[in-house]
């Protein structure tokens, strides 16, 4: 189990055409998860690979299931949203198990927080990841190696949200 305390915290931020309300939705539609951290991420090895939830707009307490890659590991995850606040905020609270090949199990707890603000006529999206808690520090997260590993998630991440702005602002567009 996930309860040792770790507050390792990453936040990438984009840019989009899109107006905070369409970014919000393409967000809130949970299965659109699998198409822009799925099917468009740019990395193979960091992608998310299935993604059981239910349509339309997810609201609090809404709970679903995915997994994907990290490396030469597989992940697998429960999730549930925790705020949803349209246009602005949505938050989803993760417990995360990673099947690693060359090390035990590890399991998470993140906090994938969402804000959407308005920037001119689109919006800023800023997305706050928050390792929360773990049932051991992996070597990427232990003191001095963390601080060459969070500019590595950043940018990660931050590809990731430049695929959520991209279909935000193809759905506002259609």
């Amino acid at each position: 189990m996930a309860d040792r305390p770790l507050m390792f915290r990453t936040q990438p931020s984009v840019t989009s055409t899109a107006s905070p309300e369409a970014v919000y939705d393409v967000i809130a539609d949970l299965r659109n998860h699998l198409v822009w951290s799925g099917e468009r991420a740019e990395d193979e090895g960091f992608k998310m690979l299935t993604l059981d939830a239910p349509e339309g707009s997810a609201a609090v307490g809404t709970t679903f299931t995915s997994s994907g890659t990290a490396g030469k590991d597989t992940f697998h995850d429960r999730s549930v949203v925790t705020e949803a606040s349209r246009p602005h905020v949505f938050v989803i609270e993760t417990d995360a198990i990673m099947e690693r090949k060359s090390a035990e199990t590890w399991e998470a707890h993140f906090s994938h927080r969402y804000d959407i603000r308005p920037d001119g006529d689109g919006s800023r999206i800023v997305y706050t990841e928050t390792v929360e808690r773990v049932n051991y520090v992996p070597y990427w997260l232990k003191p001095g190696i963390r601080t060459i590993f969070r500019p590595w998630v950043n940018r990660a991440d931050r590809k990731q949200l430049r695929n959520l702005a991209r279909l935000a602002e193809e759905r506002s567009a259609s």
